[in-house]
């Protein structure tokens, strides 16, 4: 497996201001959007494969993407309003939501992400500020975390994953720290401040989780790749503000390959790096 993939431009296998990166568990397949709206598929290799493009995007872009176990790609189509779902070759299978903010309803979808039983999970910024549940089929179930949860609430919570356990981790951007959900929507735990040193975070952005139960958080603006454990004790950090292989600019995503291997959206590099713990 290569250590960088991409690169800045407009041709297929490079980029323009990536934001979102996803990994297939069914083929290991990558899948990043970027600033043209384009979603490109690569193989767990890095190697270049396919892209489509989002049906609109005058308005703005995409800023999340999942796959699920059936391979199919959610998409948090921030400046939409809404989810959309694509088979892997880009072919479109269905779309909820709308603008406002009632229930069920978006200003901006900022992540997405997928429980064991196909529940699609929605997080919001702008003004709900809030995560919302939806059936496998798009029909609105309950939010929580919202402005009236108390130290429940996220501001801006870009990103969202499940451990083995079914506990929902959330990088809650705006208040600089990971927060732990319960399957019934309450708090479980929290930890991380704003700062720069070890478990302090400057805008986490991505969140993945290792096998091992690791917490692997994209600290957007401290540059850098963070694992933390489950207790919310700092393990280790990858990365350094910069240009050169190793080094980092704005990453706002992290994912797991099948193999072990972790990638890092390097986005204002408009690059994909690879490493290994």
């Amino acid at each position: 497996m290569r250590n960088v993939f991409g690169g800045p431009g407009l041709s297929p296998g490079q980029f323009s201001y990536p934001r979102a990166l996803t990994v297939s568990p069914v083929d290991g397949c990558v899948y990043i959007v970027d600033k043209t709206a384009r979603i490109q598929r690569f193989s767990a290799d890095g190697n270049y494969e396919h892209q489509w493009r989002m049906p609109e995007y005058k308005n703005g872009k995409p800023t999340s993407l999942a796959v699920d176990g059936q391979n199919r790609i959610w998409v948090a189509d921030t400046h939409y309003a809404r989810v959309m779902a694509f088979d892997r070759d880009g072919q479109e299978l269905f779309r909820f939501g709308r603008a406002g903010e009632g229930p069920g309803e978006f200003i901006f979808p900022c992540a997405v992400a997928i429980d064991a039983k196909g529940y699609v999970y929605v997080g919001e910024y702008g003004g709900n500020d809030r995560i919302s549940i939806f059936t496998p089929d798009g029909k609105y179930v309950r939010s929580f975390a919202d402005r009236e949860s108390g130290d429940a609430w996220v501001e801006r919570p870009v990103g969202m994953a499940f451990d083995a356990d079914g506990q929902l981790w959330v990088t809650d951007s705006c208040h600089h720290r990971i927060c732990c959900f319960r399957d019934d929507g309450t708090l479980k735990d929290s930890f991380g401040r704003a700062g720069s040193g070890n478990g302090e975070f400057n805008y986490p952005y991505g969140l993945a989780i290792e096998k091992t139960g690791t917490i692997l958080i994209a600290d957007r603006g401290n540059n850098r790749i963070v694992r933390m454990d489950r207790s919310g004790r700092f393990v280790s950090s990858w990365g350094t503000a910069g240009r050169a292989v190793g080094q980092m600019a704005q990453p706002w995503g992290v994912a797991c390959a099948l193999r072990g291997n972790i990638y890092c959206l390097d986005s204002w590099n408009n690059r994909v790096q690879v490493i290994h713990w």
